[in-house]
């Protein structure tokens, strides 16, 4: 019996380590090698324990919220009063997305065993915030940029 739990809950680690990583393989190839992922792998690099990793996915998160306040001001900086209208109005609601969606994380990660899943945990929070900044910035580069 304790065997087959053991196998449960590896199966299942594994599954929600792929989940996390598929999010991430949906990131261009451009943006997989961004300046904040590449710090987030290095500090990970430099301390594996499950405090490192969580430090270092927190840091990312904070990195990438950074990046999406600024497209975001720069989006409001350029836009016509209409779309900044608009674009206030998606980003209240992105928020109130964003609030529940940490919300669900905290809930279905808190009660799993073991400390796998508080990175696992980490991890899917900077997936949130990187989304969301990745994708204000391809809208301003759709609209301003000369690329």
């Amino acid at each position: 019996m304790k065997i087959s739990f053991f196998i449960r809950a590896s199966f299942t680690a594994v599954a929600l380590i792929v989940l996390t990583c598929m999010s991430a393989v949906e990131v261009n190839a451009e943006t997989a090698k961004h300046e904040i992922d590449k710090l987030v792998d290095a500090m990970m690099d430099k301390d594996p324990s499950t405090a490192g990793m969580i430090a270092a996915a927190e840091e990312g998160e904070k990195k990438w919220d950074a990046e999406l306040n600024k497209y975001y001001r720069l989006l409001s900086e350029n836009f016509d009063k209409e779309t900044r209208a608009a674009l206030k109005k998606a980003q209240l609601a992105w928020i109130a997305f964003r609030d529940a969606e940490f919300a669900l994380i905290a809930a279905a990660y808190s009660k799993k065993e073991g400390t796998m899943y508080r990175v696992i945990a980490a991890g899917a929070r900077l997936e949130v915030v990187k989304k969301r900044a990745l994708e204000l910035k391809l809208l301003y580069e759709e609209h301003f940029s000369e690329k």
